[in-house]
């Protein structure tokens, strides 16, 4: 007995040691510097709420979320708000993709569709993003991170254009900010993406209304996408470097969650009976918000 409680005083002793190291331990400021600190989403938002607080007065769309007294509260989304949502939203996205998740990348496909709603050109709105005070990385980001995201926003502002020929935003002056090389692949993802549409809808009108074409696409993977267009397919073949082979997927990714996204949002705002609803539909809380 005596031997056992010496044992477990000494563990004790041990333990509390430790702990004291761990307390006292505090790491050189340089060993962070050049690491990626990602910013937590909730420590994020908060962050950039700071800001649009201050900004509520520019032109803007409404969102509308449940309040503690479950009525309807409206959320004014400026052009500078949309901004912190788009820069949050990519380092986010990134991290998530790199991990199989792809909830993150809808959130930033909604935040560019939201200022494509409110017409702005997108050489405006990146620039804001470019002059957005909030950083979630916690460092500069390398030119090659600035334009993979400006390149998902050009795919979605072409994409929406695409498929709204009457109403298109301006997307002038976007391959002042991407290679030809980036600006070719777009190209050809969009086309690639209309055809599998058009595919697709002569497929729903063949089974009489049974499969529905747009819940057919967004519910497509890459690799299927790649496997119904030859266009994808003979471009990813021709495709040899691994960094333009990862980003022609990852442009493909961001044109199928787009059209997810316009799927998703069609089934909130439609009632039980099918039709539209007349009232605003809560939306999920955004990164930036």
């Amino acid at each position: 007995m005596y031997l056992l409680m010496m044992v477990l005083h000494l563990s004790v002793v041990v333990a509390l040691q430790a702990l004291a190291t761990v307390a006292s331990f505090s790491a050189p400021h340089d060993m962070f510097v050049s690491t990626w600190r990602p910013m937590p989403i909730g420590f994020a938002s908060r962050k950039a709420s700071q800001h649009t607080r201050r900004r509520r007065t520019c032109t803007s769309v409404s969102f509308s979320q449940p309040s503690a007294n479950d009525q309807e509260e409206k959320i004014e989304l400026t052009p500078q708000t949309i901004a912190e949502m788009i820069e949050v939203s990519f380092i986010q996205s990134c991290l998530q993709l790199a991990q199989g998740y792809i909830d993150v990348l809808k959130l930033f496909i909604v935040a560019v569709k939201a200022g494509y709603e409110l017409s702005l050109p997108l050489s405006e709105l990146h620039q804001l993003v470019v002059e957005c005070p909030v950083n979630s990385a916690n460092r500069e980001l390398m030119a090659e991170e600035k334009e993979l995201r400006y390149e998902w926003m050009v795919v979605v502002y072409d994409m929406l254009n695409a498929l709204n020929p009457d109403s298109k935003v301006d997307t002038s002056g976007e391959g002042d900010n991407i290679s030809r090389v980036s600006s070719g692949r777009i190209s050809q993802v969009i086309e690639a993406m209309l055809d599998i549409h058009t595919e697709l809808q002569n497929e729903e009108a063949t089974s009489g209304g049974k499969q529905d074409a747009t819940v057919a696409l967004a519910n497509l993977t890459v690799q299927q996408a790649m496997e119904r267009s030859p266009k994808l397919s003979k471009l990813n073949e021709s495709t040899t470097d691994p960094t333009q082979k990862a980003l022609l997927t990852n442009d493909i990714r961001v044109a199928l969650m787009t059209f997810r996204v316009l799927e998703e949002e069609k089934i909130c705002m439609q009632d039980t009976a099918g039709g539209m609803k007349s009232g605003s539909v809560p939306r999920p809380p955004i990164p930036g918000t």
